[in-house]
């Protein structure tokens, strides 16, 4: 059996209503190849800082936005600002709950500018996904990641959003068939 290169995020975000996950997928060879120098940058940084995956999540996005503004290439309609980042938010979808109808997938800026999710709550994890997942080998990112889920929580999955939400239902949902569950394996 061959296991899915393919690896996406989902992580936990706790907000005042409750937890959310954002799922993330990665962003394009052509995205990363306008812009691995920044987030070779910040990879380099987070891990030559000592900060690895204890606190790299937390601080990436930080890290790449200074790296960036040192660099001069944050803003303008070019700048990794308004291109990586935007397209980092683009290949996110938040999955919120909704009363009484379960979960709804939502494209994170949409969440974000609804309030719903604070970007300083999710953006660190991104972007240290983005970082893992472009910088290195697959078995490296993998690896890495299996870390970073032990620590905060998050999950990798070749799933989308739509097929994780569904797992996330029926992990959640248990449903009655109405049969008597056998508790002993002792014939009667």
């Amino acid at each position: 059996m061959e296991i899915s290169r393919k690896m996406n995020l989902v992580t936990p975000v706790e907000t005042d209503t409750g937890v959310i996950y954002v799922h993330s997928v990665p962003i394009s060879k052509e995205i990363y190849r306008e812009h691995f120098l920044p987030l070779s940058k910040t990879f380099a940084a987070i891990f030559g800082q000592g900060l690895n995956v204890i606190a790299g999540p937390r601080v990436a996005y930080m890290m790449l936005e200074n790296i960036s503004k040192l660099d001069q290439t944050w803003e303008g309609a070019h700048g990794v600002k308004n291109t990586l980042v935007q397209e980092i938010i683009r290949n996110s979808t938040a999955i919120v709950p909704v009363e009484g109808k379960g979960w709804e997938e939502i494209p994170l800026d949409v969440a974000i500018s609804r309030d719903i999710v604070d970007p300083d709550d999710v953006l660190g994890e991104i972007v240290f996904f983005t970082c893992v997942y472009t910088i290195n080998k697959p078995a490296q990112a993998k690896s890495l990641m299996e870390d970073v889920s032990s620590l905060w929580g998050s999950v990798y999955t070749s799933q989308t959003a739509t097929e994780w939400l569904t797992s996330l239902q029926t992990s959640i949902n248990k449903e009655n068939t109405g049969g008597t569950e056998k508790t002993s394996s002792v014939p009667s």
